[in-house]
């Protein structure tokens, strides 16, 4: 009997209709993330979360001077171009603020979709950054060195209402780190 129940339980999982997502791959639907304004002068506060260690963290940037303290971390760096971990540094796909306000687009991306989920690409002769976009909202952003293979991705949590990612995650080899916003001041 019970075996007879399972048939007829994975008998109408296999009928059921596909959820299929919507992918379309204009540009003009990603616009949004190209064109997002940034401030020129702003101070935000969060937290630098890297296993059970949490360090304080400012980014800043007024009249065109960039400034970029982590509290006690002896292991983790950032500035405009660079996410240092462990002795091992990493090219952003952005600058901090540009993913932090979701500016991930440049306007030279070739748009492509596979399985729900497109994909916003571009590549030099050194580097090739991908963005993620599920149901037309950023999900991870990588970056690849295309000499050494070294990569890194980005994960974007949920947008606030006030316009950023609260939560942002830094994947590469040795590790995760994830930067938490606290407090963005304008």
């Amino acid at each position: 009997m019970k075996l007879l129940l399972l048939g007829l339980v994975l008998l109408l999982f296999s009928c059921a209709p596909k959820v299929k997502h919507e992918c379309r791959t204009d540009p003009s639907l990603y616009s949004e993330y190209m064109k997002r304004d940034i401030p020129e002068n702003f101070r935000i506060y969060g937290v630098i979360k890297y296993g059970p260690l949490k360090f304080p963290t400012l980014l800043a940037k007024f009249e065109g001077n960039y400034t970029v303290k982590v509290a006690r971390a002896k292991d983790i760096s950032i500035n405009e171009e660079r996410f240092c971990f462990k002795g091992k540094c990493y090219i952003l796909p952005a600058p901090p603020e540009d993913l932090i306000f979701g500016r991930l687009l440049g306007g030279r991306e070739e748009f492509y979709c596979v399985e729900g989920l497109t994909y916003a690409r571009t590549r030099d002769r050194f580097y090739e950054k991908v963005v993620v976009f599920e149901d037309y909202k950023p999900k991870e952003i990588s970056i690849t060195n295309l000499k050494s293979g070294r990569s890194m991705k980005v994960l974007l949590g949920k947008e606030s209402d006030k316009g950023f990612f609260g939560e942002i995650e830094f994947v590469m080899e040795g590790g995760e780190v994830k930067l938490l916003i606290e407090e963005v001041e304008i």
